[in-house]
């Protein structure tokens, strides 16, 4: 399919795709068994594969928040939806980015660019200060997905070629909140498992407050391979989508000759991985382990294998669009720079990631480059320790194997946590 008429022609930009709870280890250019991305597949070969892109946090406001500000969730304090309440006040009030922060949108904004998002709305909703220096913020549909974001953004874009642009694409199409469609065309949900689905949601939020109350729900293998199967079919559907967009922004004329494209996750789903479902309430790799594919115009395709965060974006999109950023952010960032390994180099990064998720968790992991990760608990002060190079499932505990080991990690996890400073 393509468009009607050329998009951009001749604009230069970025357009930053989220793809909301997409888990790395189940797309195919990552190495999955299952064909469920073709459509990021063909996207994968003439981009920068980060195949090792580590997300600051398990769930979607804090994370994509600390895309847009490249601080870690306790700095810019988007940690839930809501905050501790002003004093003398006696409930929780709606969180906001604090004015000091500057986001990704203001940055363009503040060089000459048009701005405009598209999203699902919910986590990423403009209250929280995600509409921020932007033209347009879309968002009045929660938890939509791409079936409409893609369209408004190619609709934007067409009435916007010829200009700079930055433009924020975001979709819930995989997340446990969005149903599947029960139509029967399913590539991988089997004739037995079909009848099962429309029951999920339902079976699933079970399952979910479950384990907000401190519990591990039951489950079979039979449920682990629903649940796969299911958030597989979505993927399978969700790539399809991208297939269509990317095929009206590569036509002749189109924006995506012209523009630096960039997808990405916010985190990753728990399929049973540890005995539960959903995402935000521990920082397993199946939640913190995304996707990260770059394409500059004119670039050259490659995969880098070294660790990198998403909280490296903003510096690397300043870097490579050579925008002017308000004097003294680039000494406010944590994020790194990736434009040197997009060139070529090597520069492996570590890790840090939190989550106090609803206010029932409170879990910190620090991922070292070379892959020993920490987990603590604030909570129980119980520490976890793997080796998720020699075990990426995180299966082997080597806490207490390891003891010496996990207490170096755990001062270094909280000197780092010392440092943070959060934004008033």
């Amino acid at each position: 399919m393509f468009a009607a008429e050329p998009l951009c022609a001749g604009g230069r930009g970025l357009i930053l795709i989220g793809w909301d709870t997409l888990r790395a280890d189940h797309i195919s250019a990552l190495g999955y068994k299952r064909k469920t991305t073709p459509s990021l597949d063909a996207f994968a070969a003439g981009s920068v594969v980060f195949t090792k892109a580590i997300s600051p946090s398990s769930w979607t406001l804090p994370a994509f928040m600390s895309v847009f500000t490249s601080l870690y969730p306790s700095e810019h304090g988007l940690t839930n939806k809501y905050r501790s309440p002003s004093a003398g006040g006696a409930e929780l009030e709606p969180a906001r980015l604090s004015t000091r922060a500057t986001t990704m949108a203001q940055v363009f904004k503040a060089n000459g660019y048009r701005t405009a998002a598209f999203t699902g709305g919910a986590g990423v909703g403009g209250e929280f200060g995600f509409n921020r220096g932007f033209d347009i913020y879309a968002d009045g549909r929660t938890f939509a997905g791409f079936e409409s974001a893609f369209p408004m953004a190619l609709a934007w874009l067409r009435a916007n070629r010829g200009s700079n642009f930055f433009v924020f694409i975001h979709g819930y199409d995989t997340h446990p909140f969005r149903d599947l469609k029960a139509d029967g065309n399913y590539r991988f949900i089997t004739p037995e498992e079909a009848a099962k689905v429309p029951e999920l949601r339902k079976r699933h939020e079970k399952m979910r407050l479950e384990q907000l109350d401190g519990k591990k729900p039951d489950h079979t293998r039979d449920d682990i391979k629903l649940w796969t199967d299911v958030y597989d079919e979505k993927i399978l559907r969700a790539d399809a989508l991208l297939g269509n967009f990317l095929a009206e922004l590569f036509a002749p004329g189109g924006a995506g000759n012209e523009a630096v494209i960039i997808i990405l996750s916010d985190h990753g789903e728990e399929l049973f991985d540890h005995g539960g479902v959903d995402h935000g309430m521990t920082l397993y790799d199946e939640v913190i382990r995304v996707p990260l594919f770059i394409r500059v115009p004119g670039g050259r395709a490659s995969t880098v294998t070294a660790q990198v965060g998403t909280l490296d974006l903003l510096p690397t999109v300043i870097d490579l669009l050579g925008l002017k950023p308000p004097a003294g952010l680039k000494k406010r960032l944590r994020g790194t720079s990736l434009a040197p390994q997009l060139a070529g180099g090597s520069m492996p990064l570590d890790a840090f990631s939190e989550t106090d998720y609803l206010f029932h968790f409170s879990k910190k992991s620090l991922r070292k480059e070379a892959g020993l990760k920490l987990i603590n608990d604030g909570f129980s002060q119980k520490n976890e320790l793997y080796d998720t190079a020699a075990d990426p499932s995180e299966k082997a505990d080597l806490s207490e194997r390891s003891a010496a080991n996990a207490y170096l990690l755990e001062m270094e996890l909280f000197n780092l946590q010392d440092g943070l400073t959060r934004m008033p």
